[in-house]
């Protein structure tokens, strides 16, 4: 079988290599998987490239997300899982998910612990499959991890991105009101096709003023945020008090300086979210929702471009890119 892997941080091109192996066969608590597809995430190509630290293992297969058909499970293991289609979560971390892990989904066959191996709703392409772990397990958690937001205004920021997307489709789910910031009106689209009430271009319109505007004068129940440095101000005028952030990620800013005095005065709740350590509870959480909805057609993972498993640098370029739309996805 083919599998990628790179032993130190570097540009795609530099540092991924693709090699035959054996099929790694599974252990106690793990089962086998014949890979169909294996999701390229921005934190792949990230860790790849070196900005989230430096290598913990000597050797990584990257990516976590992959859809397949289990092929053999280990000891402790039900043996009537083999034959099942799943999607993956998790599966290139370290046991506590703090680091990376050696073994990603980026190889024809793989073996992971059983419980990060999920039951693939029939008629779910594997491509859509690998959709899921990231993107939707992140908007699942920035969404509903502060309670129902039924009836509630939920704003997301970056609603064209692959976690932005899937937040707008679970809020719209759980019966939330939604607004959405895009940069165009082919990103604005996207968004209303995903579910989006109204949009905002942060590019050209006031973020803070327009979104007042569109809420009616009222201030938002909860923001998902994409970018908290860049939108810390700018959320202190348009939460409410007792409002919630939920903010996954900061890039302009790592380290960003925060307003404390002003939320805390609206006894603002700041939600920091990394999908790969999230409670055992909330992931479990996060699955059965993903599989109702994937089951009434309401959670559609939007595919920017598939490549398959020779072209891996490609993908990663293409992912680094940033000018996409949808998720980048490698077949087997």
């Amino acid at each position: 079988m083919k599998q990628v892997y790179y032993t130190t941080r570097g540009a795609a091109r530099d540092v991924l290599r693709i090699e035959d192996v054996a099929a790694p066969k599974p252990g106690a608590g793990e089962v086998a998987i014949r890979v169909h597809a294996s999701g390229v995430n921005p934190s792949d190509v990230k860790t790849r490239a070196g900005s989230n630290g430096p290598l913990t293992m000597p050797r990584t297969i990257p990516h976590n997300d992959g859809a397949g058909v289990i092929t053999a499970v280990g000891p402790g293991v039900l043996g009537r899982r083999v034959g099942e289609r799943v999607w993956t979560y998790n599966v290139n971390r370290s046991a506590d998910g703090a680091t990376q892990g050696a073994r990603g989904t980026a190889a024809e066959e793989i073996v992971c612990d059983a419980k990060f191996a999920v039951p693939l709703v029939e008629g779910v392409s594997f491509e859509a499959g690998a959709c899921l772990g990231v993107p939707a397990m992140t908007a699942h958690r920035a969404v509903m991890a502060d309670g129902a937001v039924t009836g509630q205004t939920v704003l997301v920021t970056g609603g064209a991105g692959a976690v932005g997307a899937m937040a707008i489709q679970i809020a719209k789910w759980s019966g939330a009101r939604v607004i959405a910031t895009v940069s165009s009106e082919e990103k604005a689209a996207t968004a209303r096709a995903d579910g989006a009430d109204a949009t905002v271009n942060y590019k050209t319109e006031d973020l803070a003023e327009r979104v007042l505007a569109l809420n009616g004068g009222k201030r938002v129940d909860r923001i998902v945020d994409v970018d908290f440095a860049a939108h810390a101000d700018v959320a202190t005028k348009i939460i409410k008090t007792s409002g919630v952030i939920a903010s996954y990620a900061s890039m302009t800013n790592r380290s960003p300086q925060i307003p404390f005095g002003t939320l805390m005065f609206l006894d603002v709740t700041l939600r920091m979210i990394l999908v790969y350590v999230m409670p055992d509870e909330a992931k479990h959480a996060a699955a059965r929702d993903i599989a109702t909805m994937l089951q009434a057609g309401a959670l559609r993972p939007r595919i920017a471009r598939t490549f398959p498993l020779a072209e891996i640098v490609a993908a990663h370029e293409f992912q680094e890119q940033g000018t996409h739309i949808g998720n980048v996805v490698v077949t087997m």
